[in-house]
């Protein structure tokens, strides 16, 4: 059961339930890493899902001058490889153990056994799929690895979130989808501790308020003066 829960708090899986995780469980396999071990390479066949259990794993890319450059970081509860894990192509980027890490790993073929039972995994995924593809691309027409503190890059992503998703509900504005904090720090390309840190600031401050996977903005001009900093 306790892999059961941990699964209910990835953003991947937020919206099933319990007894529909309970078999897709199952057909998970976990892996330890060191520091520094890689999890694969980019090039290297595209045929799993990943999952932080433990630890942080970073994903880079190689320069045209043969660097790694890290393009982003996953912390307990965030999920990587879901392009591979649908497509079977080669991995567009690598990832890397960057300290001891502990990683949940569900294989392409036990992956569609369980969508022949459980079509609704589907769907959820090709909802995530889009939104992390849509800001993917904008952060590529940025052209640039935003170097803000956490707490006004989450507010920038929040900002943008509200323009396209944001519903009146009396004095507050309501986004029309439903977000944990895991995928919140995989909009924000980093770990999910430091956009927890970051959300917490902005509750403090009085600005957002989340119920659930819901979210609400009490103080949109406030969010935007944070953004702009």
């Amino acid at each position: 059961m306790a892999g059961v829960q941990f699964l209910h708090n990835v953003s991947l899986f937020a919206n099933l339930s319990i007894t529909e995780l309970e078999p897709l469980a199952q057909r998970f396999i976990t892996r330890k890493y060191r520091n520094g071990e890689r999890v694969f390479d980019q090039g290297s066949p595209g045929n799993s899902l990943y999952i932080v259990k433990a630890g942080l794993v970073n994903i880079d890319v190689l320069t045209k001058t043969g660097e790694r450059q890290v393009i982003a970081q996953y912390g307990s509860g965030q999920a990587f490889g879901e392009f591979g894990l649908l497509d079977g192509l080669p991995r567009s980027a690598g990832a890397v153990a960057c300290e001891r890490s502990e990683l949940m790993i569900l294989t392409r073929p036990e992956f569609f056994m369980y969508l022949e039972k459980s079509p609704d995994v589907a769907i959820n995924l090709v909802v995530l799929l889009s939104r992390r593809l849509r800001f993917a691309l904008q952060r590529a027409e940025d052209d640039i690895i935003d170097p803000s503190p956490p707490v006004v890059r989450l507010a920038r992503l929040l900002v943008n979130l509200v323009d396209r998703y944001g519903n009146q509900q009396d004095n507050d504005l309501r986004l029309a989808l439903r977000l944990t904090q895991g995928e919140l720090a995989g909009m924000m390309g980093c770990p999910r501790s430091e956009a927890d840190a970051a959300l917490t600031v902005l509750r403090d401050k009085g600005l957002v308020e989340t119920h659930g996977l819901q979210m609400m903005i009490h103080n949109l001009a406030g969010l935007r003066a944070v953004a702009d900093q």
